[in-house]
């Protein structure tokens, strides 16, 4: 099925990208054409690594927040993929990946 589109109103070529994507998915899930696939770099703070981080030393979101002072709605957040760590959070949560003493020795002092 090819939907037909105009040029001729404004905003249209975000309308005919949208039918293009859609095209595009239909074709994917029918088996008619591939995806490309990509491998991340080990460093980046994908939802399911930060969820590890945070199980690795705490049981629960509201654990974590107690011990680093990292909101739990937030944490939620990042491990749902609804939100991306900023560069200093990422930085954070590196630290605490391998040296969760060190924060917690820091946050009491």
């Amino acid at each position: 099925m090819t939907i037909r589109t105009s040029n001729t109103t404004a905003g249209s070529r975000v309308g005919n990208d949208l039918v293009e994507a859609f095209q595009e998915m239909a074709a994917y899930l029918r088996g008619e054409a591939a995806v490309e696939s990509y491998d991340l770099p080990d460093d980046v703070l994908t939802p399911q690594r930060v969820q590890a981080i945070r199980r690795q030393v705490a049981r629960s979101t509201k654990e974590f927040e107690r011990q680093f002072r990292i909101s739990a709605r937030t944490m939620e957040a990042y491990e749902q993929g609804r939100r991306r760590p900023d560069a200093a959070m990422q930085a954070l949560l590196r630290i605490i990946e391998k040296e969760p003493d060190a924060v917690r020795r820091a946050l009491a002092s």
